[in-house]
């Protein structure tokens, strides 16, 4: 692997030479049992109250009440304070504090994820047609005057410059988020508005650049004009229209996506294994993922990347954890690029949202636009195997009455039907939380036997549809089930 310059990001860790004073072979704590429990502890903090600032417990109470060594505590602790759950503070009253999550980590670890999955210009645009008129629909109904007033003043100061800037398109779409009032779109809205500026720099002449930048900006007038008059179907309509001439745009002038590194939030106020970690990221990204292949031993990337050990096993840490690279020990081993999962994403994106306050109504709303969506591109590619193994999946989530994971497996496998990786990720992670707001054992018998005869005839209803390519009867049907959710959530 060539060393790269060390200008730009690289510039930022010359200050830490290496340590050279550690021996390649100097045990490690076991980082998979440090992962797990780091994900056992935040499945805990999304079942307290969320207390920013309550102690979990004190580092001798967390080792007897999970039962694991002080390395592998301490090494999970790390991976918490990454995501902004926890802080650690040593000594006489400290401990494991509550924190508030990081928006930033979450943003990076999901765009990481959907880059690794080969997500294109297309697919990015078509979910952010499609949860983007979801939120333009939201954000007429609720969102506040000063919201509105913040809106119509970003328009105005678009309008008054001398020179617009892709950058600027971003910035509305995620005020709009806000204004629609729920966290999940905001967080969405924010990773796929990143994900596009990737190609968001075409290569056209200044002329034709400007006159795409004020078309943007006309368009944001006329949108924002839509959501102050309360007009959720102009506003619905409108989203959807510049939307469309973006993807257009972008799609006519179309070139590879630039480095992913130049669309990651700032690196300035990271911690210096976090910056490792993304450098590191950087360049599996830019390499194509190469699975399997060893990027380097200890050794090697400490000097490469002219960091100390420590700051190299930090990264480390956060690489295994999002499962984008492991270290094999030995004298034949190394950082060994892997296959990311999308449980991790699925926690993280969770943990924050849970502690943002989602509430059941913000899920639902979202998952009638995705999966409405999802299920349109089903109907059109979905083979004749793939509606029989709906029919399979219908089936048996009818046996056992609809519980659990069972019931959501139709939902995922549309989802991933629908071939669009980032439809397919949002909605795992919103079916994940909608079964965090069940409500467990607190139904009588007879509404649970009630909720599940509704849920095995909308379940076998939606398959019928998509077996007759019915697009209007299946997003209908997909839209009822779905609207029937809240009743039954907390």
């Amino acid at each position: 692997m060539t060393t790269r310059p060390r200008s730009g990001a690289n510039a930022m860790l010359q200050n830490d030479q290496p340590n050279r004073g550690t021996p390649d072979h100097e045990a490690l704590p076991d980082r998979k049992l440090a992962s797990r429990l780091a994900s056992r502890i935040m499945s805990d903090l999304q079942a307290s109250q969320w207390t920013v600032g309550a102690v979990i417990g004190s580092e001798s109470d967390l080792l007897g009440r999970y039962d694991v060594s002080r390395a592998v505590l301490r090494e999970a602790e790390r991976l918490l304070e990454h995501f902004g759950a926890t802080t650690t503070k040593r000594g006489p009253g400290g401990g494991l504090i509550v924190a508030a999550p990081s928006t930033g980590a979450v943003v990076q670890a999901v765009m990481v994820y959907l880059t690794y999955t080969g997500v294109s210009l297309g697919d990015l645009m078509a979910a952010r047609t499609c949860l983007e008129r979801t939120i333009a629909r939201a954000a007429t109904l609720h969102a506040t005057e000063e919201q509105v007033d913040a809106l119509r003043q970003r328009v105005r100061t678009d309008k008054e410059r001398d020179v617009l800037d892709a950058s600027d398109h971003h910035v509305l779409h995620t005020m709009i988020a806000a204004a629609a009032n729920n966290p999940a779109a905001e967080l969405f809205i924010d990773v796929l508005g990143r994900l596009t500026a990737r190609w968001s720099y075409p290569k056209v002449n200044e002329s034709g650049r400007t006159e795409a930048l004020e078309a943007s900006a006309r368009a944001h007038e006329l949108l924002v004009d839509a959501i102050t008059a309360g007009n959720s179907a102009l506003a619905e309509r409108r989203m959807n229209a510049h939307l469309t001439a973006l993807g257009d745009w972008l799609g006519l002038h179309r070139q590879s996506p630039r480095s992913l590194e130049g669309v990651l939030e700032p690196a300035d106020d990271l911690k210096l294994g976090t910056k490792v970690a993304r450098l590191i990221i950087v360049d599996i990204v830019e390499r194509g993922w190469p699975i399997g292949e060893i990027l380097g031993s200890e050794a090697r990337l400490v000097e490469q990347y002219a960091v100390s050990r420590a700051a190299l096993r930090e990264a480390v840490r956060l690489l295994e954890y999002l499962r984008v690279a492991t270290m094999k020990p030995g004298p034949r081993g190394g950082l060994i690029v892997t296959e990311p999962s999308v449980e991790p994403i699925i926690e993280a994106a969770s943990v924050f949202l849970e502690y943002r306050q989602i509430e059941a109504r913000h899920l639902i709303e979202l998952r009638i636009g995705l999966e409405s969506d999802a299920i349109a591109l089903v109907v059109e590619r979905a083979s004749d195997d793939d509606i029989q193994q709906l029919r399979v999946l219908a089936d048996d989530a009818s046996r056992v009455h609809y519980q659990g994971s069972v019931a959501d497996d139709l939902h995922l496998r549309i989802a991933d039907l629908s071939g669009n990786p980032a439809i397919a990720l949002f909605l795992r992670v919103l079916v994940h939380l909608t079964r965090l707001h069940a409500p467990g054992v607190s139904l009588s018998e007879s509404r649970r036997s009630e909720i599940n005869a509704q849920s095995g005839h909308a379940h076998d209803g939606i398959v019928d549809a998509i077996a007759a390519r019915d697009v209007a009867l299946a997003r209908r049907r997909m839209m009822k089930h779905l609207e029937l959710m809240p009743s039954v959530l907390r």
